[in-house]
C-alpha cells in the first residue's frame, strides 16, 4: 500500500495533496536555505489526526515535518528528507479563554495577530511578538523556534508564556506536558524541552500560554543618535538602570536609509531606538523621561516620527525593506544573542568584521533583550561575496559565542545554524540527541535540523 494511499485512509482526500504547487509551498521558508520538496502534504484538524499520521509515518519510517505559515528563518520546516509536511494552519482555533486566570487554550495555527485580535474584547493580548512577521507568523511556529519579540523585554519570550501542551511524540503517542498552574515543582521540566525543540521532539496540537492584562497607559517615541555604538551603549545602559521599559528596538543608519527608499517614511536617517511604555497613565511619562535622560547622556535626541506614525508599523517592514535593496540577493543572517553588557561591543565588532571582507551589514533587532539581527544581502550567483559574506556571519557568530553568547536568541538553528551548535554547546550536544532519542526513536520528526549529521548517536 502506497504511503498516499494508506494517508487516505486517515484523513478526508481533500486535505492530502502530491500537486505540484503545494509541494512547493511545502517546500521552502523566508531563509535562503534550498527548498526541498516533500512527497506529500497533509492538513489535519485535530490532535487525533495528527496521532494516526505521525503513528502512520512512524510505522513506515517516513519523514514527518511539522509546518505553520513558512515564515521561519532558517530553513525551520524545509522537509530536507522529503516525506510527509503535516501542514497545521488549518487547526487555527481559540479552544478557550481563561479570563480570570488570564490564559487562553489555542490550536497551533493560530496567527499572532488574529489570537490578539480576539482577545482584546477580553482586556488581554499574548506579549512575544514575533516583530515584522506578526501578521502571518503562528503560534504553533513562535513555540516551536521559542520566538521572542517587540514586547518581550517587560514580558518575556514564548517559553516564559507556555503553560501546558498537547503535543505527540514520534512514536504517534499523544502527551499532556504542564498544567494551568502558574507554577509547578513537580518532575522534570518537559514542556521546556518541547519548546524551542523546532519540532524535533513532538509537535504540539494544543497550547495553553498565559497573557497580559491590556495596558492602561502606553507612551511611544523615538531617539536618533550620531552613532550605532551610541545607540547601543543607551540600550545597555537603560537596561542596567532598570528602565521598566516595555519595547525597545534599535535600528542602524542602513535599516532606516532602507525603510525611507522602500516606504517613504521620511525618517531621520540616524541610527534610532524605538521605545514604548507600559504602565498607569500616571506612570508612563515619568518612565519615558528616565529612558529619554539616559539616552541624551550617548548624545540621543527625541525626534517625532513624520505624520504620527506608529514606530512598530515602521520597524514591522525592516526585512522587508532591506530585501528590496537588493532584489536578486539573498539574505546571508543571525540573531545572535549575548549579555546587555557587551551590546555596544557586539555592534562595533559586527562592523568591523562586515567592513574588513568588504561585505554591507545591516543591523537591527531586540537589542533591549541582548538580541541584534544582522543581515548581509548579496548574489549568489556572485560566489565571491557570497563566501565573504558567509566568512562575516562566521566571524560575528564566532565572537558572539566567545563572550558568553548564543547563535540564535529566537530564530532557532534550523538549517541555516547548524554549523555553531557542537561549538555553542560542546558535550552537552551528545545529551541533546539522547533526549531526542526518547521523544522520537526513529529520528522521524523534522529530521536534518539543529546539528548537520544524519543520526542521533554521538
Amino acid at each position: 500500500m502506497s504511503l498516499v494511499h494508506e494517508l487516505s485512509s486517515l484523513l478526508p482526500a481533500a486535505r492530502i495533496s502530491t500537486r505540484v504547487a503545494d509541494l512547493e509551498v511545502a517546500a521552502g521558508d523566508e531563509s535562503a536555505c534550498q527548498p526541498v520538496r516533500p512527497d506529500v502534504v497533509v492538513w489535519p484538524l485535530s490532535t487525533d489526526e495528527v496521532s494516526r499520521v505521525v503513528g502512520c509515518a512512524w510505522t513506515h519510517g517516513v519523514p514527518v515535518t511539522a509546518r505553520g505559515a513558512g515564515s521561519s528563518l532558517e530553513g525551520n520546516p524545509i522537509p530536507v528528507r522529503g516525506g510527509i509536511v503535516l501542514d497545521l494552519s488549518r487547526m487555527d482555533a481559540v479552544v478557550e479563554v481563561h479570563q480570570e486566570d488570564l490564559q487562553v487554550s489555542v490550536q497551533p495555527g493560530i496567527v499572532y495577530n488574529r489570537l490578539n485580535e480576539q482577545l482584546k474584547p477580553w482586556g488581554l493580548f499574548f506579549p512575544p511578538s514575533p516583530g515584522g512577521s506578526s501578521d502571518v507568523a503562528t503560534i504553533g511556529g513562535m513555540v516551536a523556534n521559542n520566538a521572542s519579540g517587540i514586547y518581550s523585554v517587560k514580558y518575556g519570550g514564548t517559553r516564559e508564556h507556555v503553560q501546558a501542551a498537547t503535543v505527540v511524540t514520534g512514536t504517534g503517542h499523544v502527551l499532556e506536558l504542564g498544567t494551568r498552574s502558574r507554577k509547578t515543582s513537580s518532575g522534570y521540566h518537559l514542556l521546556g524541552l518541547v519548546v524551542g525543540s523546532e519540532g524535533t521532539l513532538a509537535i504540539a496540537t494544543q497550547l495553553t500560554l498565559s497573557l497580559a492584562g491590556l495596558p492602561q497607559g502606553r507612551k511611544q517615541g523615538a531617539l536618533t543618535f550620531p552613532t550605532e555604538k551610541d545607540a547601543a551603549t543607551a540600550i545597555a545602559t537603560m537596561m542596567r538602570y532598570g528602565v521598566d521599559l516595555a519595547a525597545v528596538e534599535f535600528l542602524d543608519r542602513r535599516s532606516i536609509v532602507a525603510l525611507n527608499r522602500y516606504r517613504g517614511f521620511g525618517l531621520e536617517e540616524q541610527p534610532s531606538l524605538f521605545l514604548e511604555v507600559h504602565g498607569t497613565p500616571d506612570s508612563v511619562d515619568a518612565v519615558f523621561e528616565t529612558a529619554q535622560a539616559v539616552c541624551e547622556e550617548q548624545a540621543g535626541r527625541v525626534i517625532v516620527l513624520p505624520d504620527g506614525q506608529n514606530p512598530w508599523d515602521v520597524r514591522h517592514f525592516t526585512t522587508r525593506a532591506i530585501q528590496a535593496l537588493k532584489p536578486e540577493g539573498k539574505t546571508i543572517r543571525t540573531d545572535m544573542g549575548f549579555p546587555l553588557s557587551r551590546l555596544p561591543e557586539v555592534v562595533e565588532h559586527s562592523y568591523a568584521i562586515a567592513e574588513r571582507h568588504g561585505v554591507v551589514l545591516h543591523t537591527f533587532g531586540h537589542a533591549g533583550l541582548g538580541i541584534l539581527h544582522a543581515l548581509l544581502r548579496e548574489d549568489p550567483a556572485d560566489t565571491q561575496r557570497w563566501a565573504a559574506a558567509q566568512r562575516a556571519k562566521d566571524e560575528m557568530v564566532g565572537f558572539v559565542l566567545s563572550v558568553g553568547g548564543t547563535a540564535s536568541g529566537e530564530h532557532g538553528i534550523g538549517l541555516g545554524s547548524q554549523k555553531y551548535v557542537a561549538q555553542e554547546h560542546g558535550s552537552s550536544l551528545a545529551l541533546m540527541k539522547h533526549i531526542k532519542r526518547v521523544f522520537d526513536p526513529k529520528h522521524i520528526l523534522n529530521p536534518g535540523k539543529i546539528w548537520p549529521d544524519e543520526g542521533v548517536d554521538g
